[in-house]
């Protein structure tokens, strides 16, 4: 699921850019115009997923292996999701605690071994009301991807060997 959601994230940007009047203009606000090569991706983008923008009707979702750990951020709180599907337009996910139908909110998903935050704005389309509540939201904005990862500082590292032992333990003699 981490694959589609950073592939989805490029599609999302470019078609947020492209949709908006400022960058269309002045290239200020949500970001530059498309490039000639920009705009050639989110067309070959609308052919891939043209299958994938249906929002399915409000329900249940099934748990599927791929779920993912997620937080939506918005309303002054923070909900810990599961993130079940991801679509050409929406974020599927569980929630133990209903989302307000119409919220603006912000889903935050992260991959510790790539060492990638995503943050995607959305907005609340339907819920569906059980044990766990069930939420699509809408892509709306311009979703972030920053990488997190740090290099160790050689200066804090030099010495150490990959067979020192843990501070504080003993060797056996």
């Amino acid at each position: 699921m981490l694959e589609k959601l950073d592939l989805m994230v490029r599609f999302w940007e470019l078609t947020a850019r492209h949709g908006a009047p400022s960058a269309r203009s002045a290239g200020a606000g949500l970001g530059e115009p498309l490039s000639a090569d920009e705009q050639v991706e989110l067309l070959s983008w609308m052919q891939l997923i043209t299958s994938d923008l249906e929002v399915p009707a409000p329900g249940p979702l099934a748990r599927n292996r791929g779920a993912l750990p997620a937080q939506v951020i918005g309303g002054g709180t923070a909900h810990g999701v599961e993130l079940r599907a991801v679509l050409g337009r929406a974020l599927l996910v569980t929630s133990a605690s209903p989302i307000p139908k119409g919220a603006s909110v912000l889903v935050r998903a992260t991959d510790a071994v790539a060492g990638v935050e995503y943050t995607i704005p959305c907005v609340v389309k339907w819920v569906h009301y059980a044990s766990p509540c069930s939420v699509a939201l809408l892509v709306d904005g311009i979703p972030t991807r920053k990488s997190f990862a740090v290099e160790a500082d050689p200066s804090v590292t030099q010495g150490w060997s990959q067979a020192s032992p843990v501070a504080g333990a003993r060797a056996n003699n």
